[in-house]
């Protein structure tokens, strides 16, 4: 199962992603949730429609930042109504396909064949698996292998969800926790700040996505939020350091980790 994160409006997006997906001989179902320019009172009403379980904190989380969550959500409900598949990969709209896509796709979504209320399976210990990511916090010896692909620990935090393929038993155990109260942005409670509520994460190596420099750098949540790593002089600098020759020099330490 394949679900593209898309708003209605970001025809552009769209395209690029569908005319890649083609490539691929991938079908994938497409939603997404724009809060970004409505009040606040429907902003409640779609959450109270779709999720009534969960409260969003509007004092950390802007509009938009809620709607991301919604996307993502919605696509693990999805998972969830159809009971054929095992495990939903999500991917949005700002990305580059690169070769093995599409087996990743099957390998990984094949390997969550377990009840909703069993743990993951031993030796693949994963909920979610990044299918690729600018952090390169990752560790490159703490890897697992499965059926040709490598997915590997991460050290720290996964700070962006350009795509993933997540299980249905944690898709399943995020839902029957019950009402709870959500602060973070759906890329840091994924990535590693959810404690205990969050998932376990892989990052695959090599990478099957990257993004797209021309519709990644064209943020559509920046605008609209009051994070600071999403300012555009933040989102430069941090571009610049990671093409350096001082990052490669960093993150080459992580070989031995």
């Amino acid at each position: 199962m394949l679900v593209l994160i898309n708003l209605d409006s970001a025809v552009e997006r769209r395209q690029a992603m569908a005319h890649q997906l083609d490539q691929h001989v991938l079908a994938f179902e497409r939603l997404g949730v724009d809060l970004r320019c409505v009040r606040p009172a429907e902003v409640e009403r779609q959450i109270q429609s779709r999720f009534p379980g969960l409260r969003f904190n509007r004092k950390t989380l802007s509009d938009a930042e809620i709607g991301c969550w919604l996307s993502h959500l919605s696509a693990w409900q999805c998972l969830l109504r159809q009971s054929a598949h095992a495990a939903c990969t999500v991917i949005e709209d700002d990305l580059l396909l690169l070769p093995g896509f599409a087996n990743a796709v099957k390998v990984l979504c094949g390997r969550a064949r377990l009840p909703a209320h069993e743990a993951p399976q031993p030796g693949f210990p994963f909920d979610l698996v990044y299918l690729g990511t600018s952090s390169r916090n990752v560790s490159q010896r703490r890897r697992t292998h499965v059926d040709g692909l490598c997915v590997h620990e991460p050290i720290g935090v996964i700070y962006n969800t350009w795509g993933y393929s997540i299980s249905r038993s944690y898709a399943a155990r995020f839902f029957s926790a019950g009402p709870r109260s959500i602060h973070l942005p759906i890329d840091h409670f994924l990535g590693g700040r959810g404690g205990r509520a969050g998932p376990r994460v892989g990052v695959l190596q090599p990478a099957v996505v990257t993004e797209d420099p021309v519709l990644g750098a064209a943020s559509q949540i920046g605008p609209y939020t009051r994070r600071l790593d999403r300012s555009p002089l933040i989102e430069t600098v941090r571009r610049r350091v990671l093409a350096s020759a001082l990052s490669e020099f960093y993150y080459a330490l992580y070989r031995y980790l």
